[in-house]
C-alpha cells in the first residue's frame, strides 16, 4: 500500500504563483493575490489477491493454479486427568502398644509395617505411578515421654533405585501435650509402587516405621499399654506423568462445547454455495485403554448472524471405535492410533455448516473407556503429555457461487496538513479498479483515525465490473471501472484525520447458476486519487 499526499505538479504551479506575488508585491495599489486551484493527488494504490484477504495460512495452490483453502485445527483433548485423578489424600496410621514395657536408650522398641488403599477417582485400579510434582506431608504425634528416633520408610516410593526414607527425633510428650513432629517432601520424580507386598494389589501405599529411644535419654523409658504414636501421611498435589493399570469401565460424556476458530473471521457478509468440500475428524488415541467415541453432535455457528447448523452424517450417534495405543520403548513412548471420519457434500451437509462462515465449533460426545473390559490385564497405561485428541481438516476449492460475499483490508492512510492541503475546499475521490476476478464487487471506504475509531463511511454509490470469462470460466481480460464518490465538507475534515481505511468489498459471482474457480493468477488493481480544490492565499 502506497500512500501520497499530493501530485508533484502542484510545485509547478506554486512557482508560477510565487513569480505572480514577486510582481504583484512591486504594486501598492493591488490586493493581496488569492486563487483557487484543481490538484489530483494520488492517495492510495493497491493489488489484492485471495491471499491478501484471506489468512495465509489457509490458501494452498492446486496443481492448475487454481485455489483452495485448507483449515486445519484441534477441535478438543481428552488428557489424563479426564479419565482419572489422584485427590489430596489422607492416610492415618495409628500403633497402639499392646502391653507395657522398658526400653533403655538407643533400644528400638517397637517396628510396625503398614499398608494402606490410596483414594482413585473413577474406580481406577493403579499399580504404579511416575510422578512428576507433588508432595507427601508426614506428621507424627507421640504419646511417649521420652525423645525418641523415629524410622520412617515408604517402600512404595523410590527414585533412582532409593527408597525414601526418613529418621528424625520426635520430642517428647508432656502431660497435656503429644511430642509432634511435621515434614513436607517434594514427590517429583519418584516411582510409586501401588501393587501393595504381594504385587498382585492395586492402589496399595506401603509405609513402615521403627522406633527407638533417643541415645541422650536419662535412663530406660517406661510405655505404658495403651500410649499411641500417630501418623498423618498427607499426599498432595500429585500429578503423574505416567500410570499403568486397569482405568476401569468407564462412560464419561464431554460438552456441548465450543472451540473458536477465526479461519473466516475475514469474511464479513454475503452468501456462498462451495462446489465441494471435503472434512477430515481425525480421533488419535495416545491411551493404553481401548476406548470408544459417540459423537452426539457437531456443530457451527456464526455468532454475528446467531446461525447454526447442525451436521448431518451417518457417524452421528454411531460408536467409534479406537484401538489402544502401542508403548515404543522410546521417544516418543506410544504409537498413537488413528480414526478417520470423512466427511463431503455427497454424504453430509457438511458445506452448509462452512457456507455460514462459522467462529465457533460446537461438540458433545461420550468416551467409553474398556468397553471389553480388563483385557488388558491391569496393564492399561497412560502419559500426561499424551491424550485422546480430536484434529478438525476441513479442505475445499475456491471453485463457488457467491452473492454479496464481504471481504476485508485495512490499509494505511495519511493526509498532509502541512501547507496548502490545509485550503482544500470540495474535492471528489476517483476509484479507478481493474478487476481480474469473474466477480462484480461493492466497495465500502470506512475511514477511522490513529486509534481506531470509526470517523466515517465514504458512500459508493456504483459498484465494480466483473472480469469476462472464456468457455472454460476463465479470466481473459481484467475490466476496469471508474467510480466518483463525491466529498463534503465533512469528508474532507474527516480525511485530514484519517490514519487508516478499511475496504470493504463485496463479491457476486457473473457466471451465476455455475460455480466459478479462483485462480493464483487474479487479482483486482485498486487507486484512489483525489480531485481537490485547493484555495491558496498569499500575504503582502
Amino acid at each position: 500500500m502506497t500512500i501520497f499526499t499530493r501530485m508533484l505538479t502542484i510545485n509547478k504551479i506554486l512557482f508560477f504563483c510565487f513569480v505572480a506575488l514577486a510582481f504583484f508585491s512591486c504594486r501598492k495599489d493591488f490586493e493581496k493575490p488569492e486563487w483557487d486551484i484543481d490538484v489530483l493527488a494520488p492517495l492510495i494504490k493497491s493489488t489484492l489477491t485471495i491471499e491478501d484477504l484471506l489468512p495465509d495460512s489457509i490458501v494452498e495452490t492446486n496443481s492448475d493454479t487454481s485455489l483452495k483453502l485448507v483449515y486445519q485445527t484441534n477441535l478438543f483433548d481428552i488428557d489424563m486427568d479426564s479419565i482419572f485423578k489422584i485427590p489430596d489424600t489422607t492416610i492415618t496410621e495409628v500403633y497402639s502398644f499392646p502391653f507395657s514395657s522398658n526400653s533403655s536408650p538407643g533400644s528400638s522398641f517397637y517396628s510396625s509395617d503398614e499398608e494402606r488403599a490410596l483414594s482413585i477417582s473413577n474406580g481406577v485400579e493403579l499399580n504404579y505411578a511416575l510422578i512428576e510434582s507433588g508432595f507427601i506431608e508426614i506428621e507424627i504425634f507421640s504419646e511417649i515421654k521420652e525423645n525418641m528416633i523415629i524410622t520412617y520408610t515408604i517402600p512404595s516410593a523410590t527414585k533412582n533405585g532409593d527408597t525414601l526414607e526418613l529418621q528424625e527425633l520426635v520430642p517428647a510428650a508432656t502431660i497435656s501435650q503429644d511430642g509432634y513432629f511435621i515434614t513436607t517432601i517434594d514427590l517429583s520424580g519418584y516411582d510409586l509402587d501401588l501393587s501393595g507386598s504381594t504385587g498382585s494389589e492395586v492402589n496399595t501405599f506401603i509405609t513402615r516405621a521403627v522406633g527407638t529411644v533417643d541415645t541422650n535419654a536419662a535412663g530406660p523409658v517406661t510405655i505404658f499399654a495403651g500410649t499411641k504414636i500417630t501418623y498423618n501421611n498427607k499426599l498432595i498435589n500429585l500429578v503423574p506423568s505416567f500410570v499403568r493399570g486397569y482405568f476401569g469401565t468407564q462412560q464419561i460424556h464431554f460438552g456441548p462445547d465450543i472451540t473458536n476458530t477465526t479461519a473466516f473471521d475475514m469474511i464479513k457478509s454475503g452468501t456462498l454455495d462451495l462446489d465441494q468440500v471435503d472434512v477430515n475428524l481425525e480421533f488419535k488415541n495416545g491411551f493404553g485403554v481401548d476406548a470408544q467415541l459417540i459423537l452426539n453432535q457437531f456443530a457451527t455457528t456464526n455468532t454475528t448472524t446467531s446461525v447454526t447448523n447442525s451436521l448431518t452424517h451417518t457417524s452421528i450417534g454411531t460408536p467409534l471405535n479406537l484401538n489402544r495405543a502401542q508403548l515404543t520403548g522410546g521417544i516418543p513412548e506410544v504409537t498413537y492410533t488413528t480414526y478417520q471420519l470423512d466427511m463431503n457434500t455427497s454424504n453430509s451437509n457438511i458445506d452448509q455448516l462452512i457456507e455460514i462462515f462459522p467462529n465457533e465449533l460446537l461438540y458433545d460426545l461420550n468416551l467409553n473407556v474398556n468397553p471389553l473390559g480388563n483385557i488388558s490385564g491391569g496393564n492399561d497405561f497412560a502419559y500426561k503429555n499424551h491424550s485422546l485428541e480430536t484434529d478438525l481438516n476441513i479442505e475445499f476449492p475456491l471453485s463457488m457461487i457467491s452473492s454479496g460475499l464481504t471481504l476485508q483490508d485495512t490499509v494505511d492512510f495519511n493526509l498532509s496538513q502541512d501547507g496548502d492541503s490545509q485550503n482544500i475546499i470540495d474535492g471528489v475521490l476517483f476509484l479507478y479498479a481493474d478487476n481480474g476476478y469473474p466477480f462484480d464487487a461493492n466497495i465500502q471506504l470506512d475511514l477511522y483515525d490513529e486509534n481506531m475509531n470509526f470517523l466515517q463511511n465514504l458512500t459508493v454509490n456504483n459498484y465494480i465490473k466483473g472480469a469476462s470469462v472464456n468457455a472454460a470460466l476463465r479470466v481473459v481480460n481484467k475490466k476496469e471501472s471508474v467510480i466518483s464518490i463525491p466529498l463534503t465538507e465533512n469528508a474532507i475534515s474527516n480525511l485530514y484525520a484519517t490514519k487508516k481505511i478499511v475496504l470493504s468489498i463485496g463479491f457476486t459471482t457473473t457466471a451465476q447458476p455455475q460455480f466459478v474457480k479462483i485462480y493464483q493468477d487474479y487479482s483486482i488493481d485498486i487507486k484512489i486519487v483525489g480531485d481537490f480544490s485547493y484555495n491558496l492565499n498569499f500575504e503582502e
